[in-house]
């Protein structure tokens, strides 16, 4: 795969991570994080940096979880006020 093809893809995790701090709803904030991480993962493998790829899971794995544990906790009744 060519310099700039992995390149790109670094990029586009760095630009998802800028616009993911920019949310203020936590759930939108994770989301966005979480197709950081991914791009994370992906041009981690594509150097051969383990570190990177850890570093990714863990934050895809942590991201899930919470968005989980907030979609769960919405599916309740909702009162009207």
């Amino acid at each position: 795969m060519t310099n700039l093809v992995i390149e790109s893809i670094g990029y586009v995790a760095i630009l998802t991570g800028f616009f993911a701090i920019t949310k203020k709803d936590m759930g939108k904030f994770r989301l966005w994080h979480l197709i950081s991480s991914f791009f994370y993962i992906i041009y981690g493998a594509m150097l051969n940096s383990v570190p990177l790829v850890i570093a990714g899971i863990v934050f895809c794995i942590i991201h899930v979880y919470h968005l989980i544990k907030m979609y769960d906790s919405n599916k309740g009744p909702k009162l009207k006020t």
